[in-house]
């Protein structure tokens, strides 16, 4: 079983105050963390949704981009479950 969560790091914020978003891959009960390379306010962030909140063009770039991964990752995990 794969599990993804994104979630931030705000105990390193950088001068602006951003956090930087990190993802969390859990497979069969063994975690790995890696980070995105990109970052947000931690008040645009929604931790249940897992994205930014907001309708700015920089916002549905994130949020695609944080899709993208999602989606990239289990695709990933699924071909590696089946073997092809």
């Amino acid at each position: 079983m794969v599990s993804l969560l994104f979630y931030l790091k705000k105990s390193r914020p950088d001068r602006e105050g951003r956090a930087m978003i990190y993802l969390r891959i859990t497979v069969n009960g063994k975690r790995a963390e890696l980070s995105t390379g990109r970052q947000t306010y931690p008040y645009k962030w929604n931790a249940s949704t897992s994205m930014v909140q907001g309708f700015s063009e920089d916002v549905r770039q994130l949020n695609a981009y944080l899709n993208k991964m999602r989606t990239d990752l289990y695709k990933k995990a699924e071909k590696l479950k089946t073997g092809s």
